[in-house]
């Protein structure tokens, strides 16, 4: 099994959050770290400036 952490600047996260229109306000900026603490990953992807498809070569190149 592999842990991955997905990250994303809480900035770009609400920015994102707002142009789906579907979310709800704050959620984004408030869960940006809460949700990793305590949390060992086997890997870290951020998708602040990396396109999804090319963190999921990273996560599919390490799941082997």
């Amino acid at each position: 099994m592999l842990w991955v952490g997905v990250r994303c600047d809480a900035a770009v996260a609400a920015d994102r959050e707002l142009a789906r229109g579907d979310r709800v306000p704050g959620m984004a900026a408030g869960q940006a770290e809460l949700v990793h603490r305590g949390v060992g990953d086997d890997l870290e992807v951020d998708t602040t400036r990396a396109e999804a498809m090319a963190c999921a070569r990273v996560i599919a190149a390490r799941a082997g």
